[in-house]
């Protein structure tokens, strides 16, 4: 800005830059017959004005870009950590994938393992029901076998019973 003063006083100052024909300068109330260093102090002050004024849209335009920057930094890195957070749930459910499918594989065998079971277990049933049926045979055979058994013996006893009977009719005849 101290450029601009100056020049503007250089400028002021030489006669060559006064254009004396009135064309170009504007005449203001109540300053009709002001001496040209009014002019020059009226200018300069304006320039100074126009100086700190362009000054203060400056530092706002700073002071805007400043915040603008940490807004863009801000959500920057709030990205960053949202990306992270996805990276992050991805290979959770990745993993959790691969354990379900793990699962999966292992219930699925269980469940393979489980109707071998019951097939075996249904032929051991059967196995079992048959061998209880020839079980109940064999008793039922046992029991008519000590039955039929029985009745040699009662018949055999019978037959001795009546041979010894016999032996002794005979041998008191014969006595």
């Amino acid at each position: 800005m101290d450029w601009l003063r100056k020049h503007m006083r250089n400028h002021v100052a030489s006669p060559a830059s006064v254009d004396d024909s009135g064309e170009n300068i504007s005449s203001f109330p109540g300053a009709a017959a002001a001496p040209s260093r009014d002019y020059t102090s009226a200018a300069l002050d304006i320039v100074s004005q126009a100086a700190d004024v362009i000054r203060g849209i400056q530092d706002h335009a700073v002071e805007s870009e400043t915040r603008a920057r940490a807004l863009a930094e801000s959500a920057i890195e709030k990205l960053r950590l949202a990306a992270a957070r996805v990276q992050s749930a991805e290979a959770a459910r990745s993993a959790a994938e691969e354990t379900l499918s793990q699962l999966s594989a292992r219930l699925e065998g269980a469940d393979r393992e489980l109707t071998r079971t019951q097939s075996r277990n249904a032929a051991a049933e059967v196995q079992l029901t048959n061998a209880e049926q020839r079980v109940k045979a064999a008793e039922a055979r046992a029991i008519s076998a000590e039955k039929a058994v029985n009745q040699i013996e009662n018949a055999i006893r019978t037959q001795l019973v009546g041979l010894q009977s016999d032996l002794t009719r005979r041998s008191a005849r014969a006595a």
